[in-house]
């Protein structure tokens, strides 16, 4: 799908970026923030080595450890970058923390233009969706973890300037992407070699670029439906020719390539860090954590708290009913009801009906029911796009199962934001769609 008219596409364009700078402006302003730099062991020693640098040096970035010595990663284009931020700025920190912030809104831009060509819809709906995944990727938090603050994943991966390697990593590879997505679509004659191009830079800057292969057949499957799975196509005498679909040949040599790099970097960087061998049982709850690591995480820490899971089990059945009434009352009955309900299940089970009015704990009850309702809607829809995102998302967080910390989640952030943004768009076409209905069924009014 192209592009909304232009004067909607630049608005939307526009409206993206002020969204990613004016919520993480605080990271690059903030005296704490920068404070904090003066006694981290990343940054200073990052700003160390650029400082000791010489030709031989960033040469052998190429071929050896990256700028971080003590770290075994392979990130030649990401040392060049902060090097040359070092020339640039020298230790005041506020410089490198204002190209992260930059990169952000850049990476922003990006996915508001990647939900426009894949989200359905008016320009006008594609246009508001593509804002919405922008915002819900600025307002993702982290996950709870020990000595890890609870912030907005975009905020902190800018606050924390050496996160740049996934935010250089991300932002080439949606641009391959949106350029594949474009020789797809046949508008963009060159994409699938500006796309390789992009690419390689990616993973350039850090490995986490390995799975955008992967996403890759998965957007060719969806533009190109089983044609681009096909390996023989069927001639006009009736035999069958060799005829691969795009998946065989461009996301296949992709993976191939992938491996001779990985295989590549294990003998230019001895050690190298990378995935481990993990007992299948920790790699699901891993997964768990990814896909739903809040709620769980509530859970989990309030075990001895039954009363606000069994109260977000309880809102969403009664929305669910109430959405599938075929005469529904009006919705100041469903909230009546709600609280009520809510209440009665805090008295019985937790003590004290009060419960539901301390802003922390209804803070968890909301996200248990919104993580539920969510997957009740998830499970109605039938907009292809959706299920292909979802698919996307989970493909992004095969890469960083093995690892902790809150800066691998800015990869599957952005994934995520597209994928919620959709589900978000079916609603609101699904509940445009019921109104007209109710409304033609209603009978006119006699004068």
């Amino acid at each position: 799908m192209s592009y909304p008219p232009r004067r909607q596409l630049i608005a939307g364009l526009v409206a993206a970026i002020t969204i990613a700078l004016a919520i993480t402006a605080h990271a690059v302003f903030s005296p704490a923030v920068l404070a904090h730099y003066a006694e981290s062991p990343d940054s200073m020693g990052i700003a160390g080595w650029a400082a000791d640098a010489t030709a031989p040096i960033i040469a052998s970035w190429f071929t050896g450890v990256w700028i971080q010595a003590d770290s075994p990663y392979y990130r030649p284009l990401s040392s060049i970058a902060f090097w040359l931020q070092y020339k640039a700025f020298g230790y005041n920190f506020q410089g490198h923390v204002f190209v992260s912030w930059l990169i952000h809104a850049w990476i922003c831009a990006l996915i508001y233009l990647l939900a426009l060509r894949l989200l359905p819809g008016t320009g006008r709906q594609r246009v508001i969706s593509g804002l919405m995944a922008v915002l819900l990727f600025n307002v993702r938090l982290t996950p709870l973890g020990p000595h890890w603050p609870t912030a907005p994943i975009g905020y902190a991966v800018v606050a924390w300037w050496p996160a740049q390697t996934d935010q250089w990593s991300l932002a080439f590879s949606l641009a391959a992407l949106l350029a594949l997505d474009g020789w797809l679509q046949r508008d963009r004659p060159s994409g699938l070699w500006q796309a390789s191009a992009l690419w390689v830079t990616a993973v350039l800057f850090k490995e986490m670029a390995v799975i955008v292969p992967a996403i890759a057949a998965v957007l060719i499957t969806y533009r190109k439906g089983l044609a681009g799975l096909q390996l023989y196509q069927s001639t006009e005498d009736g035999s069958r020719r060799l005829a691969p679909g795009p998946v065989w040949t461009v996301a296949l040599p992709g993976l191939v390539a992938v491996a001779a790099f990985l295989a590549l970097r294990t003998q230019l960087v001895r050690g190298a860090w990378g995935p481990e061998q993990r007992e299948p049982g920790y790699l699901i709850v891993k997964l768990a954590r990814y896909v739903a690591g809040r709620p769980i995480t509530y859970v989990i820490a309030h075990w001895g708290e039954l009363w606000f899971p069994v109260t977000a089990v309880f809102l969403v059945a009664i929305l669910v009913v109430w959405v599938r009434m075929r005469s529904r009352p009006s919705a100041v009955w469903l909230v009546l009801a709600m609280i009520l309900g809510a209440g009665l299940i805090a008295q019985v089970l937790g003590g004290n009906f009060a419960l539901i009015t301390i802003p922390r704990t209804l803070g968890r009850l909301l996200s248990v029911t919104l993580f539920l309702a969510g997957f009740v809607a998830l499970v109605q829809v039938r907009a292809p796009v959706t299920w292909y995102l979802l698919v996307m998302a989970l493909g992004v967080i095969v890469p960083v199962l093995h690892v902790a910390g809150p800066h691998y989640h800015y990869w599957p952030a952005a994934f995520w934001a597209i994928f919620h943004a959709s589900i978000i768009l079916w609603l609101w076409e699904r509940g445009k769609r019921e109104n007209d209905e109710f409304l033609d069924s209603q009978p006119e009014a006699s004068v």
